[in-house]
């Protein structure tokens, strides 16, 4: 089976690989899908983004890392695959999820399938990421090794100088 996990990845966080790994241990193809929403703006480009999912999900050889502007249910149809996997960090999650899990269903007949957060990465989300880095403190702990410097150069934070926790 191949699913698609996608996401904003803005940045990518040790939850998103997290998840990307349980994943690739239960189908046999993951699609990592780098999307955005029409009127949002976002710190990283998406080639920026897919490019440090691509670092980070390397040792995965059943994971490949795509970008789409479009809706995420023609992606899955491109692809070829059977199924979303969507993470659910906690119980405020699961209402956003099942909308969209329902609209995706409706107008791509398309399942979801959720796999939910490992404790230690519940409270960590993309958007607190970047408000630590942009202030300098730690991230080490909420995002893979292989990006921290660059999510902080992107915040014009030498990697290194970061404040210590």
């Amino acid at each position: 089976m191949k699913a698609v996990y996608a996401g904003s990845f803005s940045p990518p966080t040790r939850g998103h690989v997290d998840i990307i790994a349980r994943a690739a241990a239960l189908f046999d193809e993951v699609v990592v899908a780098v999307m955005g929403q029409t009127g949002k703006r976002y710190l990283f480009s998406p080639e920026d983004r897919l490019e440090m999912l691509a670092r980070v999900t390397g040792a995965w050889s059943n994971v490949r890392v795509v970008a789409d502007g479009g809706l995420l249910v023609d992606l899955v149809r491109r692809e070829g695959a059977d199924v979303i996997v969507r993470g659910l960090r906690g119980p405020d999650d699961i209402t956003f999820e099942a909308q969209l899990a329902d609209a995706n269903r409706r107008i791509g007949g398309v399942e979801t399938v959720f796999l939910t957060c490992r404790p230690e990465y519940s409270m960590i989300s993309s958007t607190i990421v970047r408000d630590c880095a942009a202030h300098g403190a730690p991230i080490a702990s909420m995002v893979p090794d292989e990006i921290v410097g660059t999510i902080y150069r992107a915040f014009g934070v030498a990697p290194g100088a970061e404040r210590k926790g």
